[in-house]
């Protein structure tokens, strides 16, 4: 009897819940656990077509800009600034008077020297008709009395006081020999200018040429005409076209070449002076062209990954001709070709045969 009780007590714990498939249900949470852990999210990467044809190589340069034409001005002659007509920034054209001295009795001195000219030009047009009778012009007489009587008249040392009176009326006043914008004007009316540098400068701005150094290896491939861009540093937006139009036939000391190129200043930004990085393109024909960033390194080797049948297939290549944003490649193992798809974005850490999440994102 009593081992009939032991019996059902055994048989009654086993049938409490919990007791004897806890076991088995953590196993089988485990098993869930372990499906959910191993199938990893495909990773996500942009691509786009591999290109084969010309490869724009770039020369890279600093370069300053220089007005095209400009002009230094200073007072021939020292004195007292009376008048000054323009201020820094104004544009003055050829021709303009831009300041003048004091210069009162320059003012008699000419006058006085019209005067004396218009006597001897009556002196000598007396002599001349007492000469020939009916003369009304000094060409009336011939070339050899003309010139006896302008001396004896006077009338030669007249024009000749004239012509110095004149100068000497012109130092007193700045005229622009160009047109430009005026820069560098510092001094006030009633100053006495600096002489030791110039009294203001005129900047013609509507044209620049670009000074900029190239390296002996380069100068096969530069010529006369050809085009160049140039960006400002200042303004990372601007873009500005030009044509290369002088090239010094002479390499410095550091192995460079000194060129010229000449830039439009086309929407009136440009500044005398500024900072450019200048950019001359060539072609390199028949070459396999990738974007930088589809290269990465993998045991210190270049790879590009190419899709084939929607997962990534490891290339190992060898850059070669390079632009700001391009490589030439030379591929080493692996088939890249015109057409194929090379990921260029998300492959950081990419491996070989991967799931992956494609887009496609064109140039």
């Amino acid at each position: 009897m009593k081992s009939q009780i032991i019996s059902l007590l055994v048989i009654f714990t086993l049938m409490l819940p919990g007791s004897g498939c806890k076991k088995k249900d953590d196993n089988k949470f485990g098993d869930k656990l372990g499906e959910l852990t191993a199938k990893a999210d495909p990773v996500r990467v942009e691509g786009r077509l591999i290109e084969f044809g010309d490869f724009p190589l770039e020369l890279v340069s600093n370069g300053k800009l220089e007005a095209s034409v400009q002009a230094s001005l200073s007072f021939r002659r020292s004195g007292r600034v009376a008048k000054i007509y323009f201020q820094n920034g104004n544009w003055v054209n050829q021709g303009q008077l831009i300041a003048e001295l004091e210069n009162d009795l320059e003012k008699i001195s000419l006058e006085q020297a019209k005067l004396g000219l218009e006597k001897a030009y009556i002196e000598r047009m007396n002599q001349i008709i007492g000469h020939k009778a009916g003369a009304k012009n000094p060409e009336d007489v011939p070339a050899q009395v003309l010139e006896r009587f302008n001396i004896s008249s006077g009338y030669k040392e007249a024009d000749l006081t004239l012509q110095r009176s004149t100068i000497e009326y012109e130092y007193t006043r700045l005229v622009a020999p160009v047109s430009g914008r005026v820069a560098s004007l510092d001094t006030k009316p009633q100053n006495f200018p600096a002489t030791d540098k110039p009294f203001c400068r005129l900047i013609n701005d509507k044209e620049f040429e670009v000074v900029f150094p190239a390296m002996e290896g380069e100068l096969a491939r530069l010529k006369v005409g050809q085009e160049i861009t140039a960006e400002p540093f200042a303004m990372d937006s601007s873009v500005y076209a030009g044509r290369i139009i002088e090239i010094n036939p002479l390499i410095d000391e550091h192995g460079l070449v000194k060129v010229k190129a000449r830039v439009p200043n086309s929407d009136g930004k440009l500044v005398e002076g500024m900072n450019v990085k200048v950019y001359i393109r060539f072609k390199q024909p028949n070459c396999l062209i990738i974007p930088k960033e589809s290269v990465v390194l993998r045991n210190n080797r270049q790879v590009v990954f190419s899709l084939k049948n929607g997962r990534p297939y490891w290339n190992y290549v060898q850059t070669g001709f390079e632009n700001s944003n391009s490589y030439s490649i030379k591929v080493l193992e692996g088939v890249l070709q015109m057409g194929d798809t090379i990921i260029t974005r998300g492959h950081l850490n990419l491996a070989h045969d991967t799931d992956i999440e494609f887009t496609y994102v064109g140039k």
